[in-house]
């Protein structure tokens, strides 16, 4: 049996006398779709950077492959996964085709992009639709169109697991749903994508599991059914939320009732243990 693609074992991350992340376990398998959920300052980006590499924890550690990633070069490391990072920033005049191009980097080993390498840059540009935008300074795209881009830089590198944070916050709504079928996409080649949403009705509809953050804990992961409960979601968010199924996929579908007092503040470790 393969290992599994990633797995966070007993994750903690201090920032000073701050715990960010405390004590997170996650193992995502090839095949999946992976969201993770929660309020602002939950700890999903923190969880993440850690997965990335980005940052080291304070505590546990992080298999790639089966691999502690401490022991991997950073180009290993890149063929096995790659980043979509929620704050992009690209100063410098490059254009959209040579920030895609980036993504080829870790196959190069050295060596000049050659024919494969820029067919790759292009189908990936053409399926995140930003083919017409090639010859485009990366700094004059807009938010969503930046975006879109650095999705097509995450999808030509070609890595198995895809680390995508928040990567529908600066989309409308079709290219919410382009972005998020692209990583079912990656999932149904074999390969996986944990994304951080904000967005439960996007989680709803396109993981096979969710988890939920709160306050830096891992509260609840399974299947949307199992872990999507009013009960739950309204005690972490701090406002009561129904849930219906889909009347057309038969997900579960969120609403909230801003009107209502929520009763269920505080409560959130109560409600998962009952």
């Amino acid at each position: 049996m393969s290992a599994p693609l990633i797995e966070a074992c007993a994750l903690s991350y201090y920032a000073g006398d701050r715990c960010l992340l405390d004590a997170v376990s996650l193992t995502v398998n090839g095949g999946e779709v992976v969201a993770i959920v929660g309020p602002n300052g939950a700890g999903k980006s923190t969880l993440i950077s850690l997965l990335a590499g980005d940052l080291p924890p304070t505590a546990g550690r992080v298999l790639l492959g089966g691999i502690p990633l401490e022991r991997m070069r950073a180009g290993d490391q890149a063929l096995r996964r790659s980043v979509l990072r929620q704050r992009i920033h690209v100063a410098l005049p490059f254009t959209t085709f040579e920030v895609v191009l980036m993504g080829r980097t870790p196959h190069l080993r050295g060596r000049s992009e050659g024919r494969e390498d820029v067919v790759i840059v292009q189908n990936a540009l053409n399926r995140t639709g930003m083919a017409p935008f090639a010859e485009r300074l990366f700094p004059t795209l807009s938010g969503g169109e930046q975006t879109r881009a650095s999705l097509a830089r995450v999808l030509a590198q070609q890595a198995p697991l895809v680390l995508l944070d928040e990567p529908t916050a600066a989309l409308d709504l079709r290219h919410q749903h382009a972005a998020l079928r692209l990583a079912r996409a990656v999932a149904a080649s074999g390969g996986a994508a944990v994304i951080v949403l904000h967005d439960l009705n996007l989680a709803a509809g396109y993981a096979d599991r969710i988890g939920i953050l709160h306050e830096g804990r891992l509260v609840a992961i399974g299947a949307p059914w199992d872990v999507l409960r009013p009960e739950l979601l309204s005690a972490v968010y701090g406002i009561p939320i129904v849930v219906h199924p889909h009347p057309h996929t038969g997900a579960p579908l969120l609403l909230t009732l801003p009107d209502v007092p929520s009763s269920g503040q505080g409560g959130v470790y109560e409600v998962l243990e009952a």
